[in-house]
């Protein structure tokens, strides 16, 4: 914007909160969720020369919050087919300190002779709970600029300022709103863009009191996702309790239905219903309703019910009511007065909740029309898809599709339901891989690493240069911990590897240089050591982990360096990373035996190839023994967890593959399956049979970190990997791995995966392949885009020679100019598809 000042409400003020965090408050129904007096509303008349012929009006803007904007009383949107359809929670998410988002947005079609522009801003990111007081809890404000052109060329410009022609007040339905807390929404408040002379309105003044820039929209906007819009798979009506002998008790029920229109009932007052939308998402209810005037509803969210009235299990009500306490100090609710007209409709603009189940109430009798769940998130095209025979491994990989949908919204956030909702890094470096097969994310990451950049301004001397370990910042420290501040060295290198641009590297090497400078000044120790494998089922020492990620950072520079021609700099960082993989084994390898005698301990080496030859071999074998001798269950964490699979294949374990993936004991990714989950859960034991609720301080049921496996499902059973030597998928590797398992190395309870099949929409375009056991031998499909090439590499365990069957014909291996190698047969594909066998 050329010349917009923001502006604000003279002395308006927002309520400065406590840190949640210090002392730790949790969610109840016995918390009223504040009335408020409304939003900061500012407006602007203004009419096109009458005298000239008007041949567009457009609308660019921005906010310290989230705003809404309404030209003539019609909400400012996107317009398409459909119609209008507003961007949700504009601006999005930023470091204020640095920058913030323009919208633009053509109005044309909503303006005429006379015209009235409001906008309304809630705290959002910039001033609400979330915010953690970073900046001050300062107030809202907002900035925007009407361009009206004429047919002759001619332009003009009606930007915000203090010139007394843009008015403020503090009004509307909307009388409090907060992304944690929720909104409070009387509709029979008048609407300030329908109603302006029910307001009294001043003069705007200015605010000064943002420091940054205003920059175009960078990355996708946050809509709902229509196509997966929820309605309710079941409805109970309830009202008090009865004794089941349980210290709580259980619901008592007034009525049970399923199927559609479940939901569609007589709410009598002092009754409560709650809805199963059938799945865990993010988003918000859209709920129709008959209501008395001044009628109270209230709504309330969570992602699990009450499995007893056993306060030992950690329910926190009876049994069948909502789960809440887990949200923790997140009111996480709506509150809606009704206006008395037939058939109102309400959907919350200003927050976003984190739910399966929701639950009305009202203080009088109301119809309930219909109630459906709206799933918000950033627009990102989603490019993988994946099946096989086994139904739960199915559920599990819609289970990290549907943490994906939820957790990207504007950042890529580690839960979206309780008092955190931040953008940790550590969830988001290992989640990397997996989400840029599930969905297009190149925009979307390309706009974090500006949040990463804008990070590493951090408030104390020491931490300059670390990447916070949330971004965008809240916090004054918390920078650079191991496995977290690596993610802005780690998302580049996936970013480039899955979409062949460089200009990513290029555009973020000074800032990864920066970071590689902090890190520095620990020596060879590696950086911070906070977090370690976090939530960890054996105890891996935090600080090699560090030098782990040292290590594999400085790798990473020595690669990003050569792909924009840094020769010099390459060999700086090939040098270092020689001189920490001497310290790493100086101080961890005794007598040709690792220290860290952990499933992570194994892994990290082997990820990152710092052991090779001897060394290497022996570390594999006591890979698979800490994973056999366990049971074939997992022990990992964060860390341990999101290399997994990927570094067991890498290093030629398949079959534990199979096994981790099929486990269904505790820990393992199908127990959550088991017991319900439609999202990957914070916590192996977040829920289990035995013992209930895990600990209520951190216990989310959306939680995408561990859905890191999706990755090796597309890379490792189904093969499709990007070629590091051709990045973006014009030459790529199709290497499927079936579950060749023999009877011995299957574990109790399990049987092989005889067929699975994934598609990838890259760059290059669809790639398909699959595997199927078929009349005794596996049988391979293949799709290559046009225009692309594949390396093929297909098992033939023991073989001495190959002939391969291809859309059947026969061919002998050297027929197709084809090799073996590591008992796989390997040769090149041109564009087309396939069904192969060897």
């Amino acid at each position: 914007m050329r010349s917009a000042k923001f502006i604000t409400h003279p002395g308006y003020e927002l309520p400065k909160y406590d840190n949640p965090w210090k002392n730790m408050k949790y969610n109840s129904y016995a918390v009223e969720l504040p009335r408020g007096d409304g939003l900061l509303t500012v407006k602007r008349p203004f009419s096109p020369d009458p005298s000239r012929r008007v041949e567009s009006v457009r609308v660019r803007a921005t906010a310290l919050g989230i705003f809404d904007m309404f030209m003539n009383g019609i909400r400012i949107g996107k317009v398409d087919v459909d119609g209008i359809e507003a961007d949700e929670y504009k601006p999005g998410w930023t470091d204020y300190r640095s920058r913030v988002f323009e919208y633009e947005y053509d109005v044309t079609s909503l303006c005429g002779e006379e015209n009235l522009f409001v906008a309304e801003v809630s705290p959002g990111w910039w001033s609400g709970r979330i915010s953690f007081g970073f900046y001050g809890f300062k107030p809202c404000a907002f900035a925007g600029e009407i361009e009206i052109t004429y047919d002759d060329g001619d332009t003009e410009l009606i930007a915000s300022s203090a010139d007394g022609k843009w008015e403020s007040t503090v009004c509307g339905p909307v009388m409090t709103a907060d992304i944690w807390n929720g909104e409070y929404y009387d509709a029979r408040v008048p609407e300030p863009s329908m109603h302006p002379e029910e307001y009294d309105w001043k003069a705007a003044e200015e605010f000064t009191g943002f420091e940054g820039k205003i920059v175009p929209l960078e990355g996708p906007a946050i809509r709902p996702k229509h196509g997966l819009t929820r309605h309710p798979v079941s409805a109970v009506v309830h009202c008090g309790t009865e004794e089941d002998g349980s210290p709580l008790g259980r619901i008592k029920v007034v009525s049970r239905s399923t199927g559609k229109n479940c939901e569609r009932t007589h709410l009598r007052a002092g009754e409560a219903l709650i809805l199963d939308m059938g799945q865990n998402m993010v988003g918000r209810p859209v709920i129709f309703l008959d209501a008395e005037r001044g009628t109270k509803v209230s709504g309330y969210f969570a992602e699990m019910l009450n499995d007893s009235g056993d306060p030992e299990r950690g329910n926190d009500g009876p049994r069948g009511s909502m789960y809440i306490k887990n949200y923790r100090s997140a009111m996480a609710r709506i509150v809606y007065i009704a206006s008395g007209t037939e058939g109102e409709l309400y959907f919350p603009t200003h927050s976003f909740f984190g739910f399966r189940y929701f639950e009305l109430r009202a203080d009088r009798d109301i119809d309930v029309l219909g109630v459906i769940g709206e799933v918000i998130g950033s627009e990102i095209t989603e490019t993988g898809d994946f099946g096989c025979d086994d139904p739960e491994v199915n559920r599990l990989f819609s289970n990290i599709k549907w943490g994906m949908r939820g957790n990207y919204l504007s950042v890529p956030t580690d839960c979206p339901q309780r008092d955190e909702r931040l953008g940790w890094t550590g969830d988001t470096q290992i989640f990397c891989g997996a989400a840029s097969y599930l969905g297009d994310i190149e925009s979307f990451m390309h706009k974090w690493l500006g949040d990463a950049r804008d990070s590493q301004n951090g408030v104390e001397k020491e931490f300059l240069g670390a990447y916070c370990d949330v971004i965008p910042r809240v916090f004054p420290k918390s920078n650079g911990n191991a496995a977290w501040g690596d993610a802005g060295l780690i998302v580049p290198y996936r970013l480039w590897l899955m979409y062949g641009d460089k200009a990513i590297i290029e555009e973020h090497y000074e800032s990864m240089q920066y970071y590689m400078h902090f890190v520095e000044q620990y020596g060879l120790e590696g950086p911070n050591t906070a977090y370690g494998d976090w939530l960890n089922y054996d105890v891996t020492d935090k600080r090699y982990i560090a030098v782990c990620y040292y290590a594999y950072d400085a790798a990473l520079m020595e690669k990003f360096s050569r792909i924009i021609g840094k020769d010099e700099e390459a060999e700086y960082y090939r040098l270092l990373r020689e001189r920490i993989v001497k310290h790493w084994h100086d101080r961890y390898v005794v007598d040709g035996e690792l220290t860290v005698k952990t499933q992570t301990g194994y892994l990290l080496p082997l990820a990152f190839d710092l052991a090779d030859g001897e060394l290497r071999e022996r570390f594999i074998g006591r890979l698979r023994d800490a994973v056999v001798s366990n049971g074939y269950t997992l022990s990992t964490g964060f860390v341990g967890t999101g290399i997994l699979n990927q570094t067991l294949s890498k290093v030629g374990l398949d079959g534990l593959c199979y096994s981790l993936l099929l486990q269904t004991a505790d820990p393992s990714w199908l127990y959550s399956v088991r017991q319900g989950a439609t999202t990957v859960w914070e916590r192996w034991n977040s829920y289990t049979l035995a013992k209930g609720f895990g600990d209520v301080g951190m216990n989310s049921f959306n939680h995408y970190a561990y859905g890191a496996v999706a990755e090796w499902m597309f890379a490792g059973m189904c093969g499709i990997l990007p070629d590091e030597n051709a990045p973006g998928f014009g030459h790529f590797i199709l290497r499927p791995t079936p579950d060749m398992r023999e009877t011995g190395e299957i574990p109790a309870g399990q049987k092989r995966i005889g067929e699975a099949h994934a598609s990838y929409d890259s760059r290059a375009g669809r790639i398909e392949s699959g595997w199927a056991f078929i009349n005794g031998r596996y049988v391979y499909n293949f799709t290559v885009p046009d225009g692309a090439t594949a390396r093929v590499e297909l098992p033939a365990p023991g073989a001495v020679d190959a002939v391969i069957t291809l859309n059947g014909l026969e061919y002998p291996l050297d027929a197709l100019n084809g090799r073996l190698a590591d008992g796989r047969a390997v040769f090149e594909l041109g564009a087309g598809s396939y069904t192969a066998s060897v």
